[in-house]
């Protein structure tokens, strides 16, 4: 399985006062058949950035394993004494050096040529005390991958900061549009959860074969922590899945667990009690923003 088209976001959340940054995902796999279980949003060994990616997964998975364990390899980088930036600009050098080491290419063929392949790398800049988001890419002008900063919305809304990457991102943008319009949040400021509404609607729909799977969430708060989700799917009274892997049956995951249709909100409770009814795993998120009631 070589090729895969998906749909991937990651955008500031607007809570109240705080602000949190937020990455999810669809878990298809295409490539003359459907997975539907396959990672694409990945924690670091630094806690403060994540990074998922949309494309060919056979240049995907290799270059996110290897700039992770290059940032793992780098105690400046692991430990968050260097700023994100410095580890986006690792994950750079990481992807070039290693796109420079295919070879034995069809005859022909004098490059490796457009990998097919892009990523949204972010995290909380401690040294301007912000979120930032990176859209990496190739570029068929320069023959490498370079990196473009994630801008706010036209028109001057500074609090309107999404990437999108993949298959569908306009009409994701176009129904992103409307659900804010429909909710009176336009003009507005800021998102809350309604990019993740859209992903889960275009996944319900079925209107792209590409997009399919339980959605992935994770976040990164401004204290420097990652965390990933769980998501009950297809439903509040579905398994809990993470990273779009459905809980067996002895799993007890121990991440926050999401209700689809109403993501503003979480659970503490990682899974359902156990059979000889075990007190529930909880995950403390002690200054995360959250609604229990």
């Amino acid at each position: 399985m070589e090729a895969t088209i998906t749909l991937s976001l990651a955008w500031i959340r607007s809570v109240g006062n705080t602000q949190e940054l937020v990455f999810a995902s669809d878990s298809r796999l295409r490539a003359g058949q459907a997975w539907d279980v396959a990672p694409k949003i990945f924690t670091l060994p630094r806690s403060d950035a994540l990074i998922s990616f949309a494309g060919a997964t056979d240049y995907a998975y290799p270059l996110v394993v290897q700039m992770s364990q290059a940032i793992g390899f780098f105690p400046a980088s692991r430990d968050r004494r260097n700023d994100i930036s410095v580890a986006k600009g690792i994950a750079l050098k990481v992807f070039n050096e290693m796109r420079e080491n295919i070879h034995d290419l069809p005859r022909g063929q004098m490059t490796a040529g457009d990998p097919g392949v892009r990523f949204i790398f972010g995290g909380y800049q401690w040294r301007q005390k912000r979120f930032r988001i990176w859209e990496l890419h190739y570029d068929a002008s320069i023959d490498r991958f370079t990196f473009r900063p994630v801008q706010p919305w036209h028109g001057g809304n500074s609090g309107r900061v999404l990437a999108m990457i993949g298959d569908a991102t306009d009409e994701a943008r176009d129904r992103l549009v409307e659900l804010l319009r429909s909710r009176g949040k336009l003009p507005g400021n800021g998102f809350d959860m309604e990019p993740f509404e859209v992903l889960r609607d275009m996944i319900r729909d079925r209107s792209h074969p590409a997009i399919g799977g339980a959605p992935q969430l994770g976040k990164v708060y401004s204290y420097m922590r990652s965390q990933l989700f769980a998501v009950a799917w297809p439903d509040a009274t579905g398994v809990p899945h993470a990273l779009g892997r459905a809980a067996l049956g002895f799993e007890r995951f121990d991440l926050p667990l999401l209700d689809p249709d109403a993501p503003h909100l979480h659970s503490r409770h990682a899974a359902a009690a156990s059979d000889d009814d075990e007190e529930f795993v909880t995950t403390e998120l002690a200054d995360e923003p959250y609604e229990d009631d």
